[in-house]
């Protein structure tokens, strides 16, 4: 049975997935029975691979130093609240206005934003965006929206692994995904165009190496514990078991001694040739698809 280890590199984090794939055309090996999950299931399993994405995301192009920011409005008394359509465009006009900020400086922009309408009605906007003068930040959201608001700025930890925060941003569109539930945009998230995307390593397991699946941490990471996952007959992956984990790099290793206030700029420009580098373990054709290893000539 074609088992199948997954492994993401983003920023300080490694993530960890075994999973049965029927994916694979072995010889002597008959593809199983799809599993058909239900609709709350599915709904389901579509939350947590969007959850996984983003946290890949943010993972990988934000670290300490730079923030997760709340933009806020006013509520008057017999004042309706903000519509779908003008908080898009409050957010457009804030984010063009940051950008030619940004240009002037001659400093990049990188954002995650997410609209969110809290439990007593209150809008808000959600940003994980790299490290600007939060003055520079207020200025624009002044001439972007007229109510003067004050916006909100909580630093990233240095942690590196920032799954909570994921999971905090992707739960208000996971109970509205349609406009009739009260979903402010058709896409659980936009973003810059800018940020890194990483590619998964895929590696084939036997059955043996399955089943005696450990969540053992590579040299200079830790396992966090919170993230260890094991279970059996899930939709996510086809009706077999499935065992996952991240680990974390940790403080003092690598490039870390030493190098706190190294410039995420550079950073970035390292993961992006590090991405390149593995899209370069793939065959190229039309067919590869990349992340699908099955397709994959030059794939394990």
């Amino acid at each position: 049975m074609p088992y199948v280890e997954r492994t993401t590199i983003a920023g300080k984090t490694i993530e960890v997935e075994k999973y049965y794939t029927s994916r694979y055309n072995r010889k002597g090996i008959r593809r199983g029975k799809r599993v058909r999950p239900t609709k709350e299931e599915q709904k389901k399993v579509n939350d947590r691979k969007a959850e996984r994405e983003l946290r890949i995301l943010i993972n990988a192009n934000f670290g300490y130093g730079d923030y997760h920011m709340v933009l806020d409005y006013v509520r008057r008394k017999g004042e309706p609240d903000r519509s779908r359509e003008q908080m898009r465009r409050d957010r457009d006009i804030f984010l063009r206005l940051l950008r030619r900020e940004c240009r002037r400086q001659g400093k990049e922009l990188r954002y995650v934003s997410v609209m969110e309408i809290g439990e007593k009605g209150a809008r808000h906007h959600h940003f994980v965006i790299n490290q600007i003068d939060v003055k520079i930040l207020q200025e624009c959201w002044y001439k972007a929206y007229s109510g003067h608001s004050r916006i909100k700025v909580f630093p990233l930890d240095d942690s590196g692994n920032y799954a909570k925060l994921a999971a905090y941003l992707i739960k208000y569109t996971s109970r509205h995904r349609t406009q009739e539930d009260g979903a402010l945009q058709m896409k659980r998230w936009n973003c810059s165009r800018n940020l890194i995307r990483p590619l998964p390593e895929y590696r084939i397991i036997t059955d043996r190496g399955w089943f005696r699946a450990e969540a053992k941490p590579a040299a200079g990471y830790y396992v966090d514990k919170d993230s260890i996952k094991r279970g059996v007959h899930s939709p996510d992956y086809y009706g077999y078991g499935f065992f996952k984990y991240i680990m974390v790099r940790l403080p003092g290793t690598g490039r870390e001694a030493g190098k706190r206030e190294e410039s995420r700029d550079g950073d970035h420009n390292r993961s992006v040739q590090m991405a390149d580098d593995r899209m370069g373990d793939h065959c190229g054709s039309r067919d590869c698809g990349r992340d699908r290893p099955d397709r994959c000539k030059r794939s394990v």
